[in-house]
């Protein structure tokens, strides 16, 4: 469950996006749930003017640099802080990640955030 939870968790909101999509064909899409990954998904295939409103990053360049600096976080484990070839393995899935999170918040022709914290990562991440 602790595992590749950001692409877990990404798969989930695509196909259930994906359901809905079939089901109902909006002009206007709005995620407020942190559902980035439906955004590309409705603009592209629905058609549809998207638009997101991010309460929390799913991903942050926070998570990115304490993974890399090999420390132990919320979001880094003992086990994998303490190993080299775990933390690039990780950094990698991260930064890999990152680049799709930011790919697909691209779409978003409106973007609202709820702090200038979170203002500040999504901009660094989705431009």
């Amino acid at each position: 469950y602790q595992r590749r939870v950001h692409g877990g968790q990404s798969v989930g909101s695509v196909l259930l996006g994906l359901d809905a999509l079939l089901r109902f064909t909006p002009e206007v899409y709005i995620d407020t749930m942190g559902y980035a990954f439906t955004l590309p998904l409705f603009a592209v295939l629905g058609g549809a003017r998207v638009a997101a409103y991010v309460h929390y990053p799913t991903i942050s360049t926070d998570m990115l640099a304490a993974v890399g600096a090999q420390g132990t976080a919320f979001n880094n484990r003992r086990l994998i802080a303490r190993s080299r070839v775990l933390t690039r393995g990780k950094a990698l899935y991260y930064q890999i990640f990152a680049r799709f999170y930011g790919w697909a918040g691209s779409f978003s022709r409106a973007t609202m955030v709820n702090s200038s914290w979170t203002g500040g990562h999504i901009e660094a991440l989705w431009g």
